[in-house]
């Protein structure tokens, strides 16, 4: 299966094989991202990695790939992989994760788009106020609060 990884650091490596989501995403689990639905991608992040600061920093080039890309705008720790997804590789209609389709210059644009922007520069093909908009998801990526979490106890009758 071929898929493509953002490390925490920003780096876009590409990949072709099986994939490890407990080694490349972490043993908590993986959570999808939802990208624009014209889009034969899928992302996935850690499920808990905001609350485990020490070790998934925030990825704030990847939030901001994914912001591009259609998904929520918020703080996403850990690495993001990107795989393909096809809405309808299964006899029930469900979505399925398959390989990164070919080519992948549109991911690869988006992230060398970012990093221009986050270099205070504005992509050539862009506007300025795209770039802006990639700058201010980025600081809210480093600086919004980690989530809390709430336990309570349950009482069996």
């Amino acid at each position: 299966m071929r898929y493509a990884i953002i490390a925490a650091d920003g780096d876009l490596t590409h990949h072709d094989g099986d994939l490890d989501w407990d080694t490349v995403i972490g043993p908590e689990g993986k959570d999808r991202v939802r990208l624009h639905p014209s889009l034969a991608v899928t992302a996935f992040v850690n499920d808990v990695g905001l609350y485990y600061p020490d070790r998934y920093p925030r990825n704030v080039v990847g939030s901001c790939v994914l912001a591009a890309f259609g998904a929520p705008v918020q703080p996403y720790a850990g690495p993001v992989v990107f795989t393909g997804w096809d809405p309808a590789n299964t006899p029930l209609g469900l979505s399925e994760i398959c390989s990164l389709p070919q080519p992948v210059e549109t991911l690869d644009t988006v992230h060398g788009d970012v990093l221009k922007a986050l270099a205070e520069q504005t992509p050539r093909h862009l506007s300025p106020s795209w770039a802006e908009s990639m700058r201010e998801i980025a600081d809210h990526a480093r600086t919004a609060p980690t989530p809390g979490i709430t336990l309570r106890t349950v009482r069996l009758p």
